[in-house]
Formats: C-alpha cells, sequence, structure tokens
C-alpha cells in the first residue's frame, strides 16, 4: 500500500487537478482579452497575458519580447514531440533513463499540456506508462537493473538522478491522470517515497553528510552532495503536496545538509555561494558552482528556508554579477533551469535582472528546428532532448504551471 495521508484517495485527486486547473483557467480567461501568438494551438494559453494575471514576473519583459519567448518554448515542445520513441520513451542514454523522459513531460506540464488532453496528450500519457515501467521491485526507478560495480557507465551511477526526477515529475502529474495510471502513479509513489528514505537514512561516513543523498551504487558507508539532494528534497516537496506523507523530519534532515553545503570565505568575496558537498566532509576541496547555488536556493526556498540568511546572501550573489553565457558556466542547462526556477521564487527585481539575460541567452542558443542541441561537456552525453527539455523550464517559469513551482 503506499505511504498516503488519511484523507480519501478521491479528494487528493481532487484537490491535485483543481489545484493546477485553476491556474490553467486564470490563463486562459486572460488570455481571452488579449491578441493571440501567431500560430497558437487553441488549448494553450498566450504567456503574455497569462503571466500578467498569474503572477507578478510579467515586469522582467515587455510584451514584445514575452511573444519572442512564447515562440521559442512552442517550437521546443514542437521539436521534443519528434523525439518520442514508440515505447513513450524521449531518446537518451538508457541509463538516464527515465530522467530524461520525466524532464521532458515536466516541460509540456510547464506550458499547460496535460496527459490525455489536447495536442500532446496521448504522447503524455505513453510518456507517464514508460516511466511507471521502469520502477524495479525495490521501488527504485531506473530503466537498466542496478547492481555493484560497472565504472561510470554503471546504471548505480545515474540511479539518484533518475528515481528522483521520475518521482518528482509522478508527483507532478498525480491528479491528472484517470483510471488505471492514475492508481499506479500512487502506488509507485508510495513505493518510491519508501526507497529514497532507506537511501536517506544510510550511515553516512562524516557528520556533515547526514540527511543527504549521492550518486553511484550505494557506498558503506555512504557520503552525500548537493546536487542528488536537490533532486531528492524536490521529489519529497511535489509528493507531500500531493497529500502524500512526508514527514517534516526527513525535510528537516536534508534542508540541514543542504545548508552545511554554505560556503563561508574569510574574506567574504564568495558570499552567498554553495558547495557540492561541505567542506568538512569534501576534506576542504570542494568547490562552489552556479549549478549548485541555484539548486540550493530552490530546495531551501520550497523547503520553507525562504527567510533564512543563506537565501539572502544567494540572491545578493545573484545580483552582483551578469549570468554567464552557455560557453562559460559548467552544467549550464542544468544550471540555468535550477536558476531561473530559483530566482522566480525569489521574485521582484532579482528575478527583473536574472530572467532576462537567461532568456536572451537560451534563444541565441536554439537551433532553427526548436532544439537545443550544443550543449558543452558532460551534458552533451545525455542529447538534445535533455537540453531542450531544460531549456523550456527555465523558459517557463512565468506561467506558474508546474504545482511545486507555484508561488
Amino acid at each position: 500500500m503506499s505511504n498516503v495521508t488519511g484523507c480519501s484517495r478521491d479528494r487528493r485527486v481532487l484537490a491535485r487537478r483543481t489545484g493546477y486547473g485553476l491556474c490553467l483557467l486564470m490563463c486562459v480567461a486572460s488570455a481571452a482579452h488579449s491578441v493571440p501568438a501567431q500560430d497558437e494551438p487553441s488549448e494553450t494559453p498566450s504567456v503574455v497575458s497569462a503571466i500578467a494575471k498569474s503572477s507578478d514576473l510579467s515586469s522582467a519583459f515587455p510584451p514584445n519580447e514575452w511573444v519572442r519567448v512564447e515562440r521559442s518554448i512552442d517550437i521546443g515542445l514542437e521539436w521534443l514531440a519528434s523525439q518520442q520513441a514508440d515505447d513513450g520513451r524521449f531518446r537518451s542514454l538508457p541509463n538516464a533513463q527515465p530522467a530524461v523522459t520525466s524532464l521532458a513531460v515536466m516541460a509540456y506540464l510547464a506550458r499547460g499540456h496535460v496527459p490525455g488532453h489536447g495536442r500532446y496528450g496521448r504522447s503524455l500519457t505513453r510518456a507517464i506508462q514508460f516511466v511507471l515501467g521502469t520502477q524495479k521491485r525495490r521501488g527504485y526507478f531506473s530503466l537498466m537493473r542496478v547492481a555493484p560495480g560497472g565504472g561510470a557507465h554503471n546504471p548505480g551511477q545515474t540511479l539518484p538522478y533518475n528515481h528522483a526526477i521520475a518521482g518528482l515529475m509522478l508527483g507532478e502529474v498525480y491528479g491528472m491522470t484517470n483510471g488505471a495510471q492514475s492508481r499506479q502513479i500512487e502506488e509507485a509513489i508510495g513505493k518510491a517515497l519508501v526507497f529514497s528514505r532507506k537511501v536517506q537514512l544510510r550511515k553516512k561516513g562524516h557528520p556533515d553528510d547526514i540527511g543527504g543523498f549521492r550518486y553511484a551504487y550505494p557506498e558503506n558507508p555512504a557520503s552525500s552532495d548537493l546536487s542528488v539532494s536537490g533532486w531528492a528534497l524536490m521529489f519529497y516537496r511535489s509528493a507531500r503536496n500531493a497529500e502524500f506523507e512526508v514527514p517534516k523530519q526527513y525535510f528537516d534532515e536534508g534542508l540541514d545538509f543542504v545548508e552545511r553545503c554554505y560556503w563561508e570565505t574569510p574574506d567574504n568575496l564568495d558570499k552567498g555561494i554553495f558547495l557540492y558537498r561541505p567542506l568538512a566532509a569534501a576534506d576542504g576541496v570542494a568547490k562552489p558552482s552556479l549549478a549548485n547555488t541555484g539548486s540550493a536556493m530552490l530546495t531551501l526556498i520550497l523547503g520553507g528556508r525562504h527567510r533564512s540568511d543563506m537565501v539572502k546572501a544567494g540572491t545578493e550573489w545573484f545580483r552582483s554579477r551578469d549570468y554567464p553565457s552557455p560557453v562559460k558556466a559548467a552544467n549550464f542547462y542544468l544550471a540555468t533551469y535550477y536558476c531561473s526556477q530559483a530566482m522566480a521564487q525569489v521574485g521582484g527585481d532579482t528575478w527583473n535582472q536574472v530572467y532576462p539575460q537567461i532568456a536572451t541567452n537560451l534563444i541565441q542558443e536554439q537551433d532553427d528546428d526548436g532544439s537545443w542541441k550544443r550543449a558543452r561537456g558532460a551534458e552533451r552525453n545525455f542529447g538534445p532532448v535533455y537540453a531542450t527539455s531544460f531549456a523550456i523550464l527555465a523558459l517557463t517559469p512565468p506561467y506558474q504551471l508546474l504545482p511545486i513551482y507555484q508561488r
């Protein structure tokens, strides 16, 4: 049985559908009073008016610039649709599944498309079914079975990402599906939460690693890192939003680990940024990065610690510099997704400063066919579906349609 709260399943599903439906309805209603974008699918709201009505994120761009953003998103989704295989997956390396397929699904949800309805409804239903089919008996999501050893290409290296991102996506679509698939999602999330908690509770090799999560086949003793922990905590957040039972203790332990990744230097020149691992646990060699800082800020805000001094310092760090171009940022697409979502949560002048730089970078990098194919470094290994999904997710916070990221 799934680990859910005492209220009935029907009530939880209705609440999930209603919350998403009301936000989408606001967008559609506001779109009725504006000039529609060219070639706009009839079931998709116009971002120009939707932002103005449903959030305070509209001041980042004038209306003509929002039209450019909207077109970029829509041709990106059209290209993604061409990359779906017969079994429902969106193409990437086998050891990156079902994470990449889950990211693609969330990209469609972020634009207002839902399973079973409209232009991409059938595709989304098939993709969700593929993800459900990757859950193993122990509760984790991975297309490839995990075993010890095997080096860098062992699916155990990517297991925590596959598991947490798939769980996050299923938490977001919970209540948007019907019948047997809805019941499958409920059962799958319950099993996945049990597995995640077991991973979180593994004996750690250093006290500063307690509460976090780590990539690779489970070590004994285990360590933790900020990247995996951020995804795991977002899965918890999404499941809890969907009214699955996720005790506050799970969050507190994870958020305490995230805070231990904060980097304080004697001269405070880099005050506000986060490390991949706590400095003590990493023997003093952990490096700060844009991706880690964006992930930490987003995770802390979604976890209810938005008023912390660390979030305030991170906000100032972002405001004190220009957002880097794709050639200057490691893991650019992942980092840009984190940072865009985090800055949308911060809002105000910070959002107005950072988002236009992000959007301009992404639109310039987009190919004519709608894809983002010029990922660099390690991101290149996962293919253009990975980069395109993250790019769309970084462009879509103004819609405020993904339940987990609604402000």
